[in-house]
């Protein structure tokens, strides 16, 4: 929890600092849920974030920095990833109380211990590279929202995981 708070302070000014003007930015944390591949050998754990979504009526746009960490089965080394996106968006709702879909871009890098190509081999792998996500979320009263999405770097083999989020606007 301790290296969680640095992490929080540094992705809070760099949202406000890159989207401060016109949009609802917030602060989250939560769970980084390995999928596929990682699953195998990564536990999951936790994820942090920082956002800003801009629409004026209907479309508009999502932009987020975040890192999340997982620990791993056994000996090996969890893995950890971190990086930024830019989303279209799709907002419907009202206007303190909305909802909306995403989906976008980002690039960062991704650390993961991974299954590999013989069983029961444990396989490193660092790659910086272009991912691909998508999501749902929900601002409640424009004070705290959740979001949910899919994230799938475009390593070999593509790596993937789904951050649960909660967090607070400012």
């Amino acid at each position: 929890m301790v290296k969680l708070i640095p992490v929080l302070a540094v992705v809070a000014l760099a949202s406000t600092a890159a989207f401060g003007g016109g949009g609802d930015s917030g602060v989250g944390v939560g769970a980084l849920v390995p999928y596929g591949d990682l699953a195998d050998v990564n536990d999951t754990s936790w994820y942090a974030q920082a956002r800003t979504v801009f629409a004026k009526k209907t479309f508009g746009g999502r932009a987020g920095v975040y890192y999340g960490d997982t620990v791993a089965h056994g000996p090996v080394d969890g893995g950890r990833v971190y990086g930024f996106d830019f989303e279209g968006l799709a907002r419907f709702g009202g206007r303190a109380t909305f909802g909306y879909v995403f989906a976008g871009a980002g690039y960062g890098r991704a650390t993961f211990s991974r299954p590999g190509d013989i069983p029961g081999v444990v396989v490193r792998s660092s790659e910086w590279d272009w991912s691909m996500q998508g999501g749902v979320g929900i601002v409640i009263k424009k004070v705290v929202y959740l979001e949910a999405m899919y994230v799938q770097f475009q390593t070999d083999p593509k790596s993937a995981f789904i951050p649960l989020v909660v967090g607070f606007q400012y």
